[in-house]
């Protein structure tokens, strides 16, 4: 799959902060934390966005967001029903206006 540069960036910022990437396909790009295992999907959109695991927003109200997120792509994530007739994978996303602000946010992430 060819990368854009600022996709690239956006890769660098996981690496540099305990990540490898795992799977990348056209809905996301999922990314694991070398150490304690967790997931973070990054999603191919115009903003920056990346979506975590329900059971870690839920168990740490720092990182609580309302907005939940259904893809096929989640594979890692629990599943729930939403508007279809079968369950969906799931998780909670958070949108950032800069990388910085995404590099910012991982660090965070990572000391719980």
């Amino acid at each position: 799959m060819i990368v854009s540069e600022g996709m690239a960036s956006l890769y660098r910022t996981f690496e540099r902060n305990g990540y490898e990437k795992e799977k990348e396909t056209s809905k996301a790009t999922e990314f694991k934390n070398i150490r304690t295992g967790e997931v973070i999907y990054l999603l191919p959109t115009q903003e920056i966005g990346v979506v975590l695991d329900p059971k870690t927003v839920e168990n740490h109200k720092d990182f609580k967001s309302e907005k939940k997120y259904h893809s096929t792509a989640l594979k890692k994530f629990p599943k729930r029903m939403n508007k279809g007739k079968t369950p969906i994978h799931y998780g909670y996303s958070f949108k950032f206006k800069t990388i910085g602000e995404l590099e910012a946010f991982i660090k965070r992430f990572n000391e719980i």
